[in-house]
């Protein structure tokens, strides 16, 4: 009897260690670093291209981005919302889409992705997939934060304890981000460069679900036109709202309004065979801005087609649509104009950075660990980030990694009544106050996707909840409470880095 419970006792003390070991090495993996060594702290100054300017280039390529649905032994589970939502059909083309500047000294690259997210790490996979001869010197790669595209974060699988992205479709997006970007780096030809700047009201389009109430609301266009023959070449459009439009029942692939405001661009809109507005050809970026806190056209919102003189209150493809001529209808007009202001002469001034972040949220150490969100991590508890500011001409574009929230952006920051810390602003002054020329863009979801981003003052985990309200949505999607301070702080110190290109907020 001694002999068999010394027995039992030895090979559970075995069976023990190597549950103790497996369980160590899992943690190893999951917190593994995907890009040893990386870091970035890049400064291209604009002096030299305005001293001695060169004519500007552009140029614009895309790349479909479509899943698989083929096959059902493996659904697209599709990312936002809920678990277990596999998508059924595509109802319209997902893309990746490239525009490379070049001002005769620096070469930008900017890829936007319909895609929920894009870990730093995949971002990071582009730009060494770019060859060498493309001579980029600086490439983002930004997503559109879609909720009806494939999951390439983890987060959105067939349950808690299965992560939702297939490899081979994350694969398939970087290989289609590196190829988008040789083909705009192929199709460079002189341009010139508009700069708009769109006062865009808020009601019936977009809703604020968390105090304090703070919009980024305004469209802001970079418009580049051929010098031989004044066409169209494509444009970059920056708003800030969630592409969430569907809602949560949907199942079908789609670019949602962004995908609909890029085609009334390029093709013009057109409804039982007449044509109701003209397009302008060329190939269109739709970049997402300040989108945290959280901006959405929630199902309460009634959305008007300007077009089609129809109204849409309940979510659908319909509504997106709506959204998408909404903006069309603002746009249009700038770009069809034949006396905008142009200038083919555009410095590029860049500057990025790479920064490490706490993670205080024990949800995503836990996602992390169970191999549902697959991205490195620089130390324990700590992941690598970047963010950046980038000139162009009379613009600045500023690169954040997530979805910040507007009142860092353009102020209105609170010292929150019922919030977990009783102090005073910290994210101060206001980034678009620290900010060169204008307009002034910023690129949210840019090589990463943090969460959210929240004011500090403004952060509430426990009761009582902020302004009396019952309870709040978005920590639960946050790295932390110290996020914001320190992408602000390293934001700001680019700022104040940057001569200014040109005058006015």
């Amino acid at each position: 009897m001694k002999k068999l419970l010394f027995r039992i006792v030895r090979w559970g003390a075995v069976l023990l260690v190597m549950v103790v070991i497996g369980l160590v090495a899992r943690g190893v993996y999951a917190f593994r670093d995907r890009t040893p060594g990386y870091a970035l702290d890049l400064k291209i100054e604009a002096a030299k291209s305005r001293a001695a300017p060169k004519p500007l280039r552009v140029g614009f390529a895309r790349i479909k981005i479509n899943p698989n649905l083929s096959d059902p032994k493996r659904p697209v589970w599709v990312a936002g919302f809920s678990h277990h939502r596999a998508a059924t059909a595509i109802h319209d083309d997902i893309w990746a889409i490239a525009c490379v500047v070049d001002d005769g000294y620096t070469r930008f690259g900017v890829v936007a992705l319909d895609a929920i997210g894009f870990f730093h790490d995949d971002a990071v996979a582009v730009r060494r997939g770019c060859a060498p001869e493309w001579k980029l010197d600086y490439t983002t790669v930004c997503s559109t934060h879609n909720h009806s595209t494939p999951d390439l974060m983890g987060l959105w699988g067939a349950d808690v304890l299965h992560t939702g992205v297939d490899p081979r479709y994350r694969q398939q997006v970087i290989a289609a981000a590196t190829q988008a970007l040789g083909e705009a780096v192929a199709a460079l030809q002189p341009a010139r460069v508009a700069f708009h700047e769109i006062a865009t009201p808020t009601d019936g389009l977009v809703a604020d679900t968390r105090k304090p109430i703070v919009f980024d609301p305004d469209i802001r266009v970079l418009h580049f036109t051929s010098v031989t023959n004044g066409a169209t070449l494509g444009s970059i459009v920056g708003w800030a709202n969630h592409p969430e439009t569907p809602w949560s029942k949907n199942t079908e692939i789609t670019a949602d309004f962004c995908g609909f405001l890029r085609d009334a661009l390029e093709h013009g809109v057109t409804h039982e065979g007449r044509v109701l507005a003209a397009g302008v050809g060329g190939i269109h970026l739709y970049v997402n801005g300040a989108v945290g806190g959280l901006m959405t056209t929630h199902p309460s919102v009634t959305v008007r087609d300007p077009y089609l003189q129809q109204e849409f209150k309940e979510p659908s493809h319909e509504k997106s649509r709506a959204v998408g001529h909404q903006l069309a209808a603002r746009i249009l007009p700038l770009l069809a104009a034949t006396n905008a202001a142009a200038t083919d002469i555009a410095p590029i001034g860049i500057r990025a950075r790479t920064l490490q972040i706490p993670i205080d949220n024990k949800l995503f150490l836990a996602a992390a660990y169970l191999g549902l969100i697959d991205r490195g991590h620089v130390h324990w508890k700590k992941m690598r980030t970047e963010v950046a500011l980038v000139t162009l001409g009379e613009a600045s574009i500023a690169c954040v990694p997530g979805e910040i929230y507007p009142e860092i952006i353009n102020g209105g920051i609170e010292r929150a009544p019922g919030g977990d810390f009783d102090i005073e602003p910290v994210e101060v002054p206001a980034l678009r106050e620290l900010m060169p020329g204008r307009p002034k863009f910023v690129f949210g979801l840019a090589n990463d996707e943090l969460g959210y981003i929240i004011p500090k003052s403004e952060w509430d985990e426990k009761p009582p909840y902020l302004y009396g309200s019952k309870g709040v949505y978005g920590e639960v999607n946050s790295c932390g409470p110290d996020t914001a301070r320190l992408l602000h702080t390293a934001l700001a110190e680019l700022c104040r880095e940057t001569k200014s290109p040109g005058s006015g907020k």
